[in-house]
């Protein structure tokens, strides 16, 4: 009896081990495919952020306003600039047998040397002039002063010829008068009274001031070029 005893408990307990074995085994198995799993499986997306979502925006286009010169042709080669602001610059048509010069003071916009007539000893010149917003006098006070500044064969300043009209919607007034010529001191240069001078003139209202078109030079000079001049005074717009 005690020997069958101890054999039926080493069948038990052989029967108990190797239970506990395959729990083990089944055990190590099942951690080992979640593992396995886990590896395998791709790291999730980080999510995307509402900022990221959206393309940037385009930048928006900006307007390019071509420089051009005084005589309204563009500039090759120059930058674009911004619109120009109320009080921007006037431009003109400037006569192709009129040659451009340096102008000779600051107050002078553009300055055009006009050639003689045959006969005349000299050419002429033409000087276009703005002082600055709001400056520059009135329109009466500058064409006395321009004929202040002829004197007739008595020694008085002979009255000048007025005309008013418009261009582009911009009052004009153009002023012609003869006479022995001596030019204002504050435009520089030779002061000596000039006999048989004629001038051409034109103040045109601009944006913020008057702009000045002053032709000065000899008579039959000056006479060959007054259509040319009143092209230019009628080619007169805004930048």
């Amino acid at each position: 009896m005690v020997a069958g005893g101890s054999q039926t408990r080493r069948r038990v307990g052989s029967a108990a081990l190797a239970m506990a074995v395959s729990l083990l085994i089944l055990g190590c198995g099942k951690g080992g495919d979640q593992t396995a799993q886990q590896s395998a499986a791709p790291p999730a997306a980080a999510p995307a952020s509402p900022q990221s979502a959206q393309a940037p925006a385009a930048a928006p286009a900006q307007s390019a306003i071509p420089l051009v010169d005084s005589r309204g042709n563009l500039v090759p080669g120059m930058p674009s600039a911004a619109p120009a602001a109320a009080g921007g610059d006037l431009v003109w048509t400037v006569p192709p047998s009129w040659i451009e010069e340096p102008p000779a003071s600051s107050m002078r916009k553009a300055q055009y040397s006009l050639p003689a007539a045959p006969g005349d000893p000299e050419a002429g010149q033409c000087a276009v002039f703005y002082f600055g917003v709001g400056q520059g006098g009135d329109i009466q006070g500058n064409v006395d002063r321009w004929a202040a500044q002829f004197a007739d064969a008595a020694g008085g300043h002979p009255a000048p010829t007025v005309t008013e009209g418009t261009v582009g919607g911009r009052k004009v007034m153009k002023v012609t008068t003869e006479g022995t010529y001596t030019p204002s001191p504050m435009m520089g240069g030779d002061l000596t009274p000039r006999p048989g001078q004629m001038l051409l003139g034109a103040i045109v209202e601009g944006p913020d001031s008057n702009w000045f078109f002053k032709c000065t030079g000899p008579k039959k000079t000056v006479e060959s070029h007054r259509k040319e001049f009143d092209a230019l005074i009628n080619s007169v717009r805004s930048r």
